[in-house]
Formats: C-alpha cells, sequence, structure tokens
C-alpha cells in the first residue's frame, strides 16, 4: 500500500494509474494498455488526463462484471483506490511544472508496479 505522506502529485499519478487499469479491465478495446515504459510530458493536470480517459465505468464495469471478465483484477483495482486519492484538491486541479510532472510520473510508474505484481497476466 501506497505511503500516506506521498506528495499530492505523487497520488495524482498513482490515481491515474489505477483508472486506466480499471479502464482496461473494463474495456480492454478501449486504448493501450497502461505500462511501465509510459512517460507524461505534457503540463496539463491531472484533471485533464483522467477527463481524457472518458471513463464510463458504470456501463462498462457492469458489462465487464455480466460477461464475468477480470473479477480478481476489479476487485484490486478497486481495492487500491482509497489510498491513491490524493487529499489535496491542488494535486488534480492544477497545471504540472517539472517537479510536479516528475512527482506524477514516479507515482503513475509506482502504482502500475503494484497493479502489474498483483494481476501479472493482465499487466505483462
Amino acid at each position: 500500500m501506497p505511503d500516506q505522506k506521498e506528495s499530492g502529485e505523487k497520488l495524482a499519478g498513482r490515481l491515474y494509474a489505477t483508472l486506466r487499469v480499471l479502464k482496461f479491465i473494463a474495456d480492454p478495446g478501449s486504448g493501450v494498455k497502461p505500462t511501465l515504459r509510459d512517460e507524461f510530458k505534457d503540463k496539463d493536470s491531472p484533471r485533464q488526463r483522467i477527463q481524457a480517459l472518458k471513463l464510463d465505468l458504470f456501463e462498462n464495469l457492469v458489462t465487464a462484471v455480466q460477461k464475468g471478465r477480470h473479477a480478481k483484477a476489479m476487485a484490486e483495482v478497486f481495492g487500491a483506490m482509497p489510498s491513491v486519492v490524493p487529499l489535496r484538491q491542488g494535486a488534480i486541479e492544477h497545471n504540472l511544472g517539472e517537479r510536479e510532472l516528475a512527482e506524477f510520473n514516479a507515482g503513475y510508474r509506482d502504482q502500475l508496479g503494484i497493479l502489474k505484481e498483483a494481476l501479472p497476466k493482465l499487466l505483462d
């Protein structure tokens, strides 16, 4: 479980990784599989990145559950959610500077590594 003393930007990266994995689980044909090689360079905000995922999780997750897809993976991802949500709103709302973007990328890679370890067949 991530250290709660991490920066808001690092937690925002963890949240984004978790949501990307959730989207991939719910709708594998929706885009590129998240990988540890992903590097984010733009100065947009984590909120914009999350909105760009165009998550319609209710519909996608209901469909995935009805088809019996990846139940263990969904439980793992949902279990991670409470520990990755930044408490500071600015960590998600504001544009990222160089230092903040490095923190975001580190959080993204850390969280994706945790999820990859828990779900090796899905996130090879």
